[in-house]
């Protein structure tokens, strides 16, 4: 019983600490996230914004890079597969989009366990809808979110942000049939894996 208790104690500790996230200056890290995409604007089809966007599901990955305790530097690529457009409501098309980003962290307090986050970047967009394809969008994004570390080593993530950028060209037999905007807010969780500083 005695060990059992020293057992509970020990794991309670662990569990329970508050400087158990190790500085991931000099380290990288792999990141896996699924979660969701709300576009906050509609298509623009002859002119007019009739298009309008579902709620859709998002999943990703991308690395990160510690440039000292408080500063990281991140590649992400997330992939909306299936995101449902309506015209009066119902279902005419369904939107793929990928997007590609490189951004800046700013780490707030990096010693704790639970780190929050602040970010930006720019943002590289392409996009296809049924029997159509949509041009590279450029624009940026402004981020937040939290990273728990479990260990030293694996980190789980919750990260929320808004991205902006240029209209685009729908395309249709290589004719202009509407525009894209890219506005859209997407929250996503995951997990981090840090390798060591010397892999």
């Amino acid at each position: 019983m005695r060990r059992i208790t020293i057992l509970a104690v020990v794991a309670f500790s662990l569990v329970t600490g508050n400087a158990m996230a190790e500085s991931i200056n000099g380290r990288l890290g792999l990141t896996g996230k699924l979660g969701f995409t709300v576009p906050l604007k509609d298509l623009e089809i002859g002119g007019a914004e009739i298009g309008e966007h579902n709620t859709g599901f998002v999943g990703g990955g991308g690395l990160i890079y510690g440039l000292g305790d408080n500063f990281a530097l991140e590649l992400d690529v997330t992939h909306a597969p299936a995101t449902d457009i309506k015209v009066g409501g119902a279902k005419v098309a369904e939107q793929q989009t990928t997007n590609i980003s490189l951004g800046l962290q700013h780490r707030i307090m990096p010693e704790k366990r639970l780190v929050p986050y602040i970010g930006a970047g720019a943002d590289f967009i392409k996009g296809d809808i049924t029997n159509s394809t949509i041009d590279w969008a450029y624009g940026g994004h402004a981020s937040a979110g939290l990273d728990y570390f479990i260990t030293k080593s694996i980190v789980a993530t919750a990260d929320f942000r808004f991205v902006a950028g240029s209209k685009s060209d729908i395309m249709l037999n290589n004719t202009t049939i509407g525009r894209y905007d890219p506005m859209s807010f997407i929250g996503t969780f995951g997990v981090r894996l840090f390798l060591p500083k010397n892999w």
